[in-house]
């Protein structure tokens, strides 16, 4: 299955952030390291972008985050590894800052 089918099933689940927590697992058994997952990560952010689906891209982020650690410890992924923010921490910033602020209801 090719990594976005395996994407799209994780993001058409019940629980899109638990599929995709399961995705980083499966991808670490196969020999991915953190990097290289979050540069696959970043890919399919990008794709859901430019198609406007922002609640999908949102949810691929908040695993982006649990991969570098911008989370409770216990929601940390492949916390053992060294560190891979560089490009995720540039990402995160624009991408709060390019967001429209929503006015208080």
């Amino acid at each position: 299955m090719t990594i976005e089918k395996r994407f799209e099933q994780a993001l058409g689940s019940l629980d899109p952030i638990d599929a995709l927590r399961d995705l980083v697992s499966q991808m670490s058994r196969e020999g991915h390291d953190k990097s290289a997952i979050l540069e696959i990560f970043e890919q399919e952010r990008q794709r859901l972008r430019s198609a406007n689906r922002e609640a999908e891209e949102d949810a691929v982020m908040d695993v982006m985050d649990f991969l570098v650690g911008w989370c409770s410890p216990h929601m940390h992924l492949l916390a053992n590894e060294q560190k891979a923010a560089p490009v995720h921490e540039g990402l995160r910033k624009r991408s709060l800052l390019s967001r429209p602020s929503n006015p208080p209801v």
